[in-house]
Formats: C-alpha cells, sequence, structure tokens
C-alpha cells in the first residue's frame, strides 16, 4: 500500500483547511535479556555477511516517526467528475513517496505520514475517487481501478497494478496486508469463511440479508448501497463497515469500531468498497496481479503481512512471496490485518528506512 516513485511535479498553492493532526502515537518494544542473548547466540554461528546484515536490520529504526503538518494540500481535478484531495508533507526536495491507502474508499489519516523519515523523504497522500475528502462523495461512476491508476489497501492491490501497468516509474514497494482480489480472498471474508472466527461481527451483517439472497453477501449488498432510500444505503454501509471494522485487528480496536459508527464514513467506505468488489476489481482475469509479477521483478519490494489478519488472510501475501522470492517477505506473528497494529507498523517503517538506506548509496 506505499510506494515509492519518480514522481516530481511542483507543489500548488493551499486552498482547503487541513486536518486536524492525529493524537495516535507509536509504542517501543524492550526485549529481555535472555532474549537478546538467544539472539546473538544463533548469530555466532551464521556467515559474515549474514552477521552484517543482521547488525544493520537491528540499527535500522522500527518505531514511527513523530507526527508532521503538511506544508501543501489542495484539489485536483482528475475527470469532468472527480476531485480528488492531495497534500504534501516532510521534505519538499526529497525523495517522493507516494502512500495508498486500503479500502477501497477508505480515505487517508493523518497518522499514515508517520511511516516516513520527514527529513528524507517528499511524503504524498491522497483520498482516492470518492474517499475522505475527495469530491464527489460516495461516487461510483468513473471509479475503476483503472480510473485510479491513471489517474495518480486495497493500498496493495493498487500498488501492484499501478507497478505492473508502469514498471519504469517506480523505484521501490512496500506492501501490507496483501490483498490480490482473486474470487477465493472475496469468498472468504464475505461469503462466511471468516464469520468461523467472527461469528459475533458476522451476525448482524448476515442477518441484514434476507435468507433468500444469502447465496452471495457481496450482491445482495451492492442492491441495498445502490438503493434509491437513502435510509437502505445508510443502514447498509454501517452493517458492512462494522463487519472489516470489527475484525481489522488482533485484539479488536474500539476506535476503529467507531468509525463504522460515523455516517459519512461508512457511506463511502462500503459503496466504493463494494462496488470495487461486485465488479472483481475491474481486472482482466482473476489472477491478473499474479500473472504480471515478471514485470516488476527488478523494483525493490518488500511484503509485511499479519499472520491473523482476517480481511485479507495470509495466504495471498505468501502466493504472492512464492511468485516473487526477490521481494522481502515480513511476518508479523502477532497481528492482523491493521497497519496501526504494533508490529506491523514496526515493519513498514523498517522497510522504509532501508528503502532509504538504498537511495543514498
Amino acid at each position: 500500500m506505499i510506494r515509492a516513485l519518480r514522481a516530481t511535479s511542483a507543489p500548488r498553492t493551499p486552498t482547503p483547511t487541513p486536518p486536524a493532526p492525529s493524537a495516535a502515537g507509536g509504542r517501543r518494544g524492550l526485549g529481555c535479556h535472555l532474549r537478546c542473548r538467544a539472539t546473538l547466540a544463533a548469530a555466532t554461528n551464521a556467515p559474515m555477511g549474514q552477521l552484517q546484515q543482521q547488525h544493520q536490520e537491528q540499527q535500522l529504526r522500527k518505531d514511527l516517526y513523530p507526527q508532521t503538518e503538511p506544508y501543501d494540500f489542495g484539489f485536483l481535478k482528475v475527470s469532468g467528475v472527480h476531485t480528488i484531495y492531495y497534500e504534501q508533507s516532510g521534505n519538499p526536495q526529497g525523495h517522493p513517496v507516494v502512500f495508498l491507502h486500503g479500502g477501497p474508499g477508505a480515505g487517508t489519516s493523518p497518522g499514515n505520514r508517520r511511516f516516513f523519515d520527514p527529513e528524507f523523504f517528499r511524503i504524498v497522500l491522497f483520498d482516492q475517487r470518492g474517499a475522505g475528502r475527495s469530491t464527489p462523495h460516495a461516487c461510483l461512476e468513473e471509479n475503476t481501478t483503472w480510473d485510479l491508476v491513471f489517474g495518480g489497501s486495497w493500498g496493495s492491490t493498487l500498488a501492484l497494478a499501478y507497478s505492473e501497468s508502469h514498471p519504469d516509474k517506480v523505484t521501490g514497494i512496500v506492501l501490507r496486508g496483501i490483498f490480490l482480489l482473486r474470487k477465493k480472498e472475496l469468498d472468504w471474508f464475505y461469503e462466511g469463511g471468516a464469520a468461523a472466527i467472527f461469528p459475533d461481527a458476522w451476525e448482524p451483517f448476515r442477518d441484514f440479508i434476507p435468507e433468500d439472497e444469502r447465496n452471495c453477501f457481496i450482491a445482495a449488498y451492492s442492491k441495498r448501497l445502490t438503493s434509491s432510500d437513502a435510509d437502505v444505503q445508510a443502514e447498509a454501509a454501517k452493517r458492512w463497515t462494522m463487519w472489516e471494522m470489527m475484525t481489522a485487528h488482533l485484539i479488536q480496536n474500539h476506535e476503529n469500531i467507531k468509525r463504522g459508527e460515523d455516517d459519512k464514513f461508512s457511506l463511502a467506505f462500503a459503496r466504493i468498497e463494494n462496488h470495487y468488489f461486485v465488479n472483481k476489481g475491474f481486472l482482466p482475469s482473476d489472477s491478473h496481479l499474479l500473472d504480471n509479477v515478471d514485470k516488476i521483478r527488478h523494483i525493490k519490494a518488500f511484503i509485511v503481512q499479519g499472520r491473523y489478519d482476517v480481511c485479507c488472510p495470509m495466504m495471498s501475501a505468501w502466493d504472492l512471496h512464492k511468485a516473487w522470492p526477490e521481494a522481502e517477505f515480513k511476518m508479523v506473528p502477532d497481528a492482523g490485518h491493521s497497519a496501526n497494529e504494533v508490529g506491523v507498523a514496526a515493519e513498514l517503517v523498517s522497510a522504509n528506512e532501508k528503502l532509504k538506506s538504498m537511495f543514498t548509496k
């Protein structure tokens, strides 16, 4: 969901009011002495090159950077229908990195800037079509994968689609919570698979749909999310969004769950996400992203995956890892789907630090 690009557009004059800073903070973890000794003992039997690599990785920062505010923000007209919100923070002359938010339909937040060194990177965030502060809100017209690619967690899907379409424009990719938009992934989360782990969260999602339409929940929700009745849309959006918010963390996060209660957020999140899923991501085949990995083997890449990710289960990250062994693979053993879980956030910061080191050589 994060990628570095060789883009160098000039900053624009800000017009909107910037978002308020996030109060969320990172956490540092301290290992015990026994653990440190065990690690050292195992390392002494490793080859010298491996020892040097391990030492370098131990020196890499893994905690989130302090909050930083945008130096530039505004709205960009990308079609006759859509205008997207964008912002830039960090170093205006730094190496550009573009953050691709999840959903589709989730929008960005101030905390997304904290994965990057603001002294080194020119950090570019934008709300995708219909999401966040982009307008028109929750609009599905001219809103497809290829409109997004050419206009500019789902973030990992979009990063792969963009990189495979424009491999000469990408210098590095950090992917988190891999989602390849295959039928088996959608069936797992929306047709009852994940219900085995979260039956309490699943039942309100399931019970909103009459029994005779439960053979395909994505289609049933599409019917209601595009209803001419605004109340039906709103209720369907809350049910859809709450299902994902309640399953996004290894341990349920109540602040995240509250997002599902927000009418404006849930409407864009549910309508746009369902729109993409009912249309199979607008991809030409179920295995399109895996089939085109050869086009991006030369790009330095990192894959970060929570072992207990229920939204985007590890089978997809594992399939991508096998198809693309050149990409560095990090499995976080005590995390779910969210980028804000401690172990996932640490690996994302570490991956960006490795890219930073590569760019400075």
